[in-house]
């Protein structure tokens, strides 16, 4: 090969056609950056954790319920629910299991299926939809078991049924005096009764004695010589109490006298020397619960003008008619309307949902009082629905009580 010297290669070189270059620096520099900056195909940086995390999860799913199976000391409930656990989890992870290994082989070649096919850490941890469910019934059936084997809270009775003996009549004021609230105490009781922790006043009458003659059906009132009461509201608790305390004895006339045998000053009533007997239409009754106290009591509230008993269900469900006292007749229940055949009264009425079985009883008691005051014999109760009640059969009529109110110490 011939060997060119320096000056041939130039003589050469200045035969060749000229050439400009006319592209713009800027458009040179950004060719050279492109080819410069291009990146080179690397491993996805989150591929390995990805893995290591598919592995570790496997390995917890097979030996977390192993772990669960054989911990401490459970009890029976405990022991079903943590075994339905253990398979639903052992078959949670034989069947997602082979999607993890699928996803694991092709995430080596593209990182966009692996994304797809990689379940989260939550799904992993859930059992299959049919498992869910199955889970799910057992679940509300072991609670309803449960429910049904709890015993439940002993219902609170506010009258007297039986025709036991050995009772008396006691009243006292609520606190405020507006309302006279008989209760029946045993009598060996009388002493020891706390009238505080019903959230009464201490007894109106207190001092005075009784003598009741039920052959000729009248009872004479003796008050002290000098006797004084200050106030028209303590008058009123003074005669209302009375009235109460001798109830139950059928009285025709109730006389009272101081000891030397002269009428009694009862301030706003003046001189007295008689107290009406308790007539009937002149109450209804309603609830008494003082604040803080998980005690109750059937307040007898009166009524002017002598009212209907469709009336008197309607006045039953008013609010307002004294301290501490609220309706025992839910506002949900409406009486459509009520029959009287032979001493029976039918009550037709209409309900939502009851709070409670307490609830129930409650507005059944306090009815069926409100029914004997007002002259009836038996209640009849139509339209109550409810599955099972377990202190009157409402499909019978029911007798009304003669007494209320019996306190236990």
């Amino acid at each position: 090969m011939k060997k060119r010297n320096d000056e041939d290669i130039k003589k050469v070189l200045g035969e060749l056609p000229s050439m400009d270059d006319r592209q713009s620096k800027e458009m040179l520099y950004q060719k050279v950056s492109s080819r410069v900056n291009t990146p080179k195909r690397k491993v996805a940086p989150w591929l390995f954790p990805g893995l290591a995390t598919i592995a570790v999860l496997l390995v917890l799913a097979v030996f977390i319920p192993v772990f669960f199976s054989n911990n401490g000391m459970l009890t029976v409930e405990e022991s079903a629910d943590r075994a339905n656990e253990n398979a639903e989890s052992s078959s949670a992870t034989e069947e997602t299991a082979p999607s993890l290994d699928s996803s694991t082989s092709e995430s080596e070649k593209e990182s966009a299926e692996i994304k797809e096919a990689e379940p989260s850490s939550e799904d992993k941890d859930l059992p299959p939809e049919e498992n869910v469910e199955e889970s799910q019934e057992k679940e509300e059936e072991s609670k309803l078991e449960e429910t049904q084997e709890e015993p439940e809270a002993e219902l609170e009775s506010l009258v007297l049924r039986s025709d036991e003996g050995g009772y008396d009549t006691v009243s006292y004021p609520g606190k405020n005096a507006e309302v006279i609230l008989p209760t029946l105490q045993k009598q060996q009781d009388v002493d020891t009764f706390s009238p505080e922790r019903y959230g009464l006043a201490e007894r109106a009458v207190e001092g005075i004695e009784y003598e009741v003659d039920e052959t000729k059906g009248s009872a004479v009132v003796t008050f002290p010589d000098g006797f004084t009461v200050s106030g028209s509201a303590w008058a009123s608790a003074i005669v209302e109490s009375i009235r109460w305390d001798l109830e139950n004895f059928q009285l025709e006339e109730i006389f009272v006298q101081t000891e030397s045998g002269n009428p009694v000053n009862l301030g706003s009533y003046g001189e007295m020397s008689e107290v009406p007997v308790i007539q009937q239409r002149e109450y209804i009754f309603q609830l008494y619960q003082y604040e803080g106290s998980s005690e109750r009591l059937l307040a007898p509230i009166s009524v002017d003008g002598s009212p209907t008993f469709q009336d008197a269900l309607s006045l039953m469900k008013e609010k307002g008619r004294g301290l501490f006292v609220s309706p025992a007749v839910p506002e949900h229940v409406q009486f459509t309307s009520t029959t009287v055949d032979e001493g029976i009264v039918n009550i037709n009425l209409q309900h939502e949902s009851w709070a409670s079985e307490q609830q129930l009883l409650t507005m059944v008691e306090a009815i069926l009082v409100t029914a004997g005051q007002f002259g009836f014999e038996k209640v009849k109760f139509n339209g109550v629905n409810v599955r099972e009640f377990s202190t009157y059969d409402l499909e019978e009529p029911i007798d009304v009580p003669d007494r209320i109110n019996p306190v236990v110490e």
